[in-house]
C-alpha cells in the first residue's frame, strides 16, 4: 500500500534543470507581482477537495510548494480514475494549491492546455513516474520535471521578456533548453529572450546538438529541442 509521505523533499539533491526552472518559476512570479512564495495570509490553501491522506502529507511537509504540489497532484492521479475529467479535477485543485501557496501567477495559466500540446511527454513522464506507486518505490522527479516545465511554458507566454541578467545570450539559451522537460522549439526561446537574435539562437542550438547535450526533435519550423 502507498505511504503518503513528501518529507524527502526537504533534503531533495535537486538535478541541474529541476534547480534552474525553480529559479525561473520564483523570478516569474516576481516580476509578475508579489514575491515567490510569500503566499497570502488572508488565504489558506484549501484542501478539502484532495483525499485525506495527501492533505494529511501535505500539512507535514515543509517543502518548496512548486516540488510538493506535483506530488501530491500526482499521487491524486494515482488514485483517480483514468479519464480526462479526473487530470482535469487534479490538474485545476494543483493551481487553486499554488495560487495560495505562494504563486497566483498560476491561478490563471492555461496548464491543461499545455498538456494538450504535449501530451505525449506529459503522459510518458506521468507512466514514469506512476511505476511501482503502489509499493512506494516510485520516482516523483519525472513528474516533477514535466509539471514545472509546463508551468515555465505557461508564465513565459505571460511573460515572454524573460530575461537572464548578467549572463551571456549563450548561457540564457542554454539555460532555457536544458531547464525544460518539454521539448521547446527556437520561436519560443525566442520569444523569451527578445533581446537575442534569431540567428544567435541557431547557432547556440546548433553548437548545444554538436556536443551532444541537447537531441533535435524533427525538422524545419516544427523543429523542437530537448535535454540529451
Amino acid at each position: 500500500m502507498h505511504k503518503y509521505d513528501y518529507s524527502f523533499l526537504e533534503k531533495f539533491p535537486l538535478p541541474e534543470n529541476v534547480s534552474s526552472l525553480l529559479e525561473c518559476l520564483r523570478g516569474m512570479q516576481k516580476r509578475l507581482g508579489g514575491k515567490a512564495g510569500a503566499g497570502n495570509p488572508a488565504q489558506k490553501p484549501d484542501l478539502s477537495e484532495f483525499p485525506e491522506k495527501i492533505i494529511t502529507a501535505y500539512k507535514r511537509s515543509d517543502a518548496e510548494p512548486l516540488l510538493l504540489v506535483p506530488c501530491g497532484t500526482l499521487d491524486m492521479l494515482c488514485t483517480l480514475p483514468k479519464d480526462p475529467g479526473s487530470r482535469s479535477a487534479a490538474i485545476g485543485l494543483a493551481q487553486q494549491l499554488l495560487s495560495r501557496s505562494g504563486y497566483p501567477m498560476c491561478r490563471n495559466f492555461p496548464l491543461e492546455d499545455k498538456i494538450c500540446t504535449y501530451r505525449f511527454f506529459y503522459q510518458r513522464a506521468l507512466e514514469r513516474a506512476s511505476v511501482h506507486w503502489e509499493q512506494n518505490g516510485n520516482a516523483y522527479l519525472y513528474y516533477i520535471e514535466i509539471f514545472l516545465s509546463l508551468l515555465y511554458l505557461c508564465g513565459k507566454d505571460m511573460a515572454p521578456t524573460v530575461r537572464r541578467r548578467g549572463r551571456t545570450k549563450r548561457a540564457a539559451i542554454e539555460e532555457i533548453v536544458l531547464g525544460s522537460a518539454a521539448p521547446i522549439s527556437k520561436a519560443e526561446i525566442c520569444a523569451a529572450l527578445p533581446n537575442v537574435s534569431p540567428t544567435t539562437v541557431e547557432a547556440a542550438l546548433g553548437a548545444m546538438v554538436r556536443a551532444g547535450r541537447i537531441q533535435k526533435v524533427g525538422a524545419a519550423r516544427a523543429a523542437r529541442y530537448i535535454r540529451a
